[in-house]
């Protein structure tokens, strides 16, 4: 039943699961690996409650985003703090971007890997998560989004040594793409209707033809070709439809090894491990390399003293494929191409012609196949992360922990885009070097003092000391302008360009723990830290963070039955914080950007000459963290000696104090200056049943359900903003936090309506664009659930888990953008004409019909006259995240030195149904590293995996 168990909770302190007043959830380290995610952060998909995992696509090393019930702040980081062995760990997912982009970068380029994808997954124990305020309270201004606490594997008092070895075999493919149309050609006018009203399917045959230099966009090009498949039918021209996509995607492979050596009695114990992974992805040309080394050891100086530590270097690296709205992404040029264009013909190089330069079906778009071998972006992090520890007990009472900490790596990452691609500004090549540099150091004092007052009273009080530093540093260089082919280094180039920046940030913290616990029936806790930063305003030094919870087990003075075997009731209340962002409360001089929201613009340096301006922000001297205040209610009930379980928690969380650009009086001459005035609330209810509805001598079956309803609506802005845009975006989408609605809600053109809803047609067939834009839709779900269902029959294991989201929309851009050009499966359907639901002017039905290029460009489409709302879907999904069979043989007996062999066979996201058409639903144009959800603009598709795996145990 666990009741009696043991979690690891805010800064390292460890309690009993009975006596916590507030809502945790642990993972074990077993349950991570099964899913066979390289990620830790998606391992942890569909497995707890409150606990919302955002994938970005299966390519290597795309990012993954965890939310803790909900969002906490506008524009900061809404991602919960990680920590491993508790020392924080940097979980950045930070782009190339620079210095004078005025862009979200986001929207373009690659997807970049969170840096919590360094850790092997092998040697987490487990991982406790802390959800709410009152659980992560001690953490001060780092726990706003809560904390995910990993505890890695150490060395055990054993009989020797032990030595461990596993391998892993995944072969990965697409999950789904966009349905595509193979009938009809590249070109134009097709889909039309004549005069009578009669459709005319078929276009003309309109592609692209450089001439005879193979040189595109210069004076003997013969046709630039067009975007559209709006042409005649491939079969009139002679010609096989190509299905570009199936050629170009492919069975990718990750081979993973895994070496365990562990020992230790009862004076000194020790863990090495070492891993190495190579993923070759479902796009070519792309992979991802991780190898690891950790070492763990513990060693008693004494009876009183105990010191350890552990050192873990890892080297991650890879090739990276562009992605979104990007003329040489990956998906733009694919989902366009129509299928009468080869775009890789008898394979090969075939994607270029005989003088290097792509052929395209498009002047303005890459080849496919020269955007994944010759524009390729690659990156290479080295990454140590350590931490020592020193316990002193000086008496059986009282015991004295030091733990110094450390996590710091460089992140060296080139951007090559070849001569003639169309991706940077002009088609003369570009190189991009890009430098990052993250520096953490970490230390915690704690003294604990434990003391029974009587049989029926004790307690523990801890006090402690916190001091942190964290360091950043971006380098960026850029060179376009290439002389010579296929030479990629700087000095090849004609212009360059460089920014750097840099932040420092400190923390320091004083804090208690105090427990008391009446007849282990009555468990009190309370919590205080008092924190200073060097990113509050100067006037604004320090602030405290307090916290209370209470457990009731009222079992305690329930007879014993055979029904009720554990019943508590628990409550909380917590005040925690978000950091400002470092700078903000000072103004300072910047260099000027000045751009027409097409290109880049003008920056300084122009033409050789620096310049610097103020900040248009003025800095707030008065500037304060921002505040989340949280109130927990919860029931843990197990019944039948634990055969059934329930944990059920309604928790109510208000953000404060959250900051916003507030607009000013330009005769200041700043524009907006940061202000702590916005106000947002997330409700909801966590519920996790589990139990073993059959338990026998040979066979076993588990079952658990969590499940998570969240609500969150913004509540207060600030004088003078309407609006927050929670990041730049689309011109005809954006997200947005808005009074009265919920955060990241997706704002654009709607269709113009009646009373009663009903789209309202003009003369021409079509309805009309509302003159105001409008909420079209909620990115974040309704509720999800996971379901695990584990048997074990004679030591023959089978588990799977199936995810279940119920709403959470989706802007699909790639969708609206391959109707407008005839590219999706229903735009085949041309030779009929379409009369669009809704009524006319004078209120009758509408019996207007429109051509079927009208129909799908303007209506359901993104042309000039379409409303974003028709693009948006619904990203509910029923899949089954993984499932995984087993056995073990134990072998010691026959083969003395080897102890065990597992085999095992699983799956990750085998099956899915949705009726979202597109990608995968679990999708991020913009990744981890953005708050920006629920967009699709032609983003890359997420895989499936049949996964074998060997471990052996000597």
């Amino acid at each position: 039943m666990n009741i009696e168990g043991v979690v690891v909770t805010a800064i390292g302190i460890s309690r009993e699961t009975k006596a916590l007043g507030y809502a945790v959830e642990s993972v074990s380290g077993d349950e991570l690996t099964r899913s066979g995610e390289t990620n830790v952060i998606q391992g942890l998909a569909s497995k707890a409650a409150g606990v919302q995992v955002i994938g970005s696509g299966g390519t290597p090393g795309a990012s993954s985003k965890i939310l803790i019930r909900g969002n906490s702040t506008f524009t900061s980081n809404n991602q919960p703090l990680i920590v491993i062995d508790g020392v924080p760990l940097d979980n950045s997912t930070n782009a190339t971007n620079a210095g004078d982009n005025p862009f979200n970068i986001g929207l373009e380029g690659v997807n970049n890997s969170n840096r919590a994808l360094d850790i092997n997954a092998e040697d987490i124990e487990s991982v406790t998560i802390l959800k709410g305020p009152a659980a992560a309270a001690l953490y001060g201004v780092r726990a706003g989004n809560g904390a995910i606490i990993y505890t890695t594997k150490r060395g055990k008092a054993t009989q020797g040594i032990r030595v461990t070895y596993g391998l892993n075999l995944d072969f990965s493919s697409v999950t789904q793409l966009p349905k595509q149309q193979s009938i009809y050609a590249q070109g134009s006018g097709g889909g039309a209707m004549d005069a009578e009203g009669n459709p005319i399917p078929e276009g003309t045959f309109q592609t692209a033809d450089p001439g005879p230099d193979f040189i595109w966009n210069n004076d003997d090009d013969i046709s630039g070709g067009v975007a559209n498949s709006w042409g005649p039918t491939i079969a009139s021209l002679g010609q096989t439809p190509v299905d570009n996509a199936k050629n170009f995607f492919q069975n990718a492979t990750t081979i993973t090894h895994n070496l365990q050596i562990a020992g230790g009695d009862d004076i000194t114990s020790f863990r090495l491990s070492l891993s190495h992974l190579n993923n070759e992805g479902i796009i070519p040309n792309t992979e991802l390399n991780k190898t690891t080394v950790r070492l763990t050891a513990d060693h008693k100086l004494s009876n009183k003293i105990k010191v350890g530590g552990t050192a873990n270097y890892s080297n991650t690296n890879g090739i990276k494929a562009q992605n979104g709205s990007n003329l040489s992404g990956i998906m733009l040029s694919l989902m366009r191409a129509p299928q009468s264009f080869d775009m890789n013909p008898g394979g090969g190089e075939n994607y270029m012609y005989s003088n290097g330069s792509d052929r395209r079906y498009i002047s303005i778009y890459d080849n496919t196949y020269f955007t994944a071998y010759k524009n390729p972006f690659t990156d290479d992090v080295n990454r140590f992360m350590g931490n020592f520890y020193v316990e002193y007990q000086p008496m059986t009472w009282l015991t004295a922990t030091y733990r110094l900490g450390t996590d710091f790596y460089s992140d060296q990452r080139k951007q090559i885009f070849a001569i003639g691609s169309m991706q940077p500004a002009e088609p003369t090549g570009q190189i991009t070097e890009n430098i990052q540099r993250v520096r953490e150091m970490y230390s915690d004092l704690i003294v604990t003092a434990n003391h029974e007052f009587s049989s029926d009273f004790k307690g523990s009080l801890s006090v402690g000391n916190n001091l942190n530093e964290r360091n950043f540093q971006d380098l960026y260089a850029r060179g376009t302008s290439l002389s010579i082919p296929n030479f990629y280094n700087l000095s090849n180039a004609a212009v360059l360009y460089a920014s750097e920046v840099t932040t420092k940030e400190r923390t320091a913290a004083l804090f208690y723990d105090l427990n008391l616990d009446y007849k282990n029936m009555i468990y009190f806790n309370t919590t205080g830290r008092n924190e200073w930063a060097s990113t509050f305003g100067q006037n604004k030094k320090d602030f405290f963070y307090p916290s209370a919870s209470l457990s009731f087990v009222f079992t305690e003075l329930v007879p014993e039955n055979n029904i009720l075997s554990f019943g508590k009731a628990r409550f909380s209340w917590a005040r925690v914080g978000i950091n400002p962002s470092p700078y903000t409360s000072r103004t300072y001089f910047t260099s000027p950007i000045f751009t027409d929201g097409f290109t880049n613009g003008l920056s300084f340096p122009y033409l050789g000459k620096g310049g610097f301006g103020y900040s248009a922000t003025l800095g707030n001297a008065d500037l304060k963290p921002e505040r989340k205040t949280g109130t927990e209610f919860g029931l843990d009930l197990r019944f039948f000696g634990g055969r059934l379980n329930v944990d059920f928690t309604y928790y109510n969380e208000e953000s404060d104090q959250i900051l916003v650009n507030r607009p000013i009086a330009p005769s200041s001459g700043f524009q907006q200056i940061i202000a702590n005035s916005g106000k947002m609330v997330n409700k909801g209810i966590e519920l996790v049943v589990s139990g073993d509805p059959i338990k026998t001598k040979d066979f076993k079956w588990n079952i658990a359900v969590n499940f998570t309803k969240n609500t969150n609506e913004v509540l207060e802005l600030a004088t003078g903003v309407d609006e927050v845009n929670i990041e730049s975006a689309f011109t005809s989408i954006g997200s947005y936090a808005i009074v009265g609605d919920a955060y990241g809600a997706l704002y654009g053109t709607k269709w113009l309506r009646n009373e009663n809803g009903d789209l309202i047609i003009g003369t021409n067939g079509r309805p009309s664009i509302a003159p105001e834009r409008g909420n079209i839709g909620n990115p974040f779900p309704d509720w999800t659930m996971g379901i695990t269902n584990g048997f074990n029959y004679k030591g023959i294991n089978l588990s799977f888990l199936i995810d279940i989201r119920e709403g959470g929309m989706i802007w699909n851009g790639t969708l609206a953008r391959m109707h407008r050009i005839g590219k999706t499966e229903e735009s085949g359907n041309r030779d009929q004409t379409y009369i669009i639901p809704g009524v006319k002017a004078d209120g009758t039905p509408n019996d207007i019909p429109i051509s079927a290029n009208s129909y799908f460009s303007n209506y359901v489409g993104d042309g000039g006259s379409a409303a974003v709302e028709q693009a948006v879907f619904d990203g509910s999904w029923v899949r089954l995240r993984e499932v995984s069979l087993s056995y073990r043989f134990n072998t010691k007996e026959k083969l003395p030195l080897v102890q065990y062999v597992d085999l095992s066979l699983s799956g990750r996201n085998l099956w899915i149904s949705t009726d979202y058409p597109g990608v995968d639903p679990e999708t991020s144009l913009t990744g981890a590293g953005s708050n920006l959800t629920g967009f699709d603009y032609f983003n890359n598709p997420g895989t499936k995996s049949f996964i074998v795996g060997l471990k052996v145990g000597f």
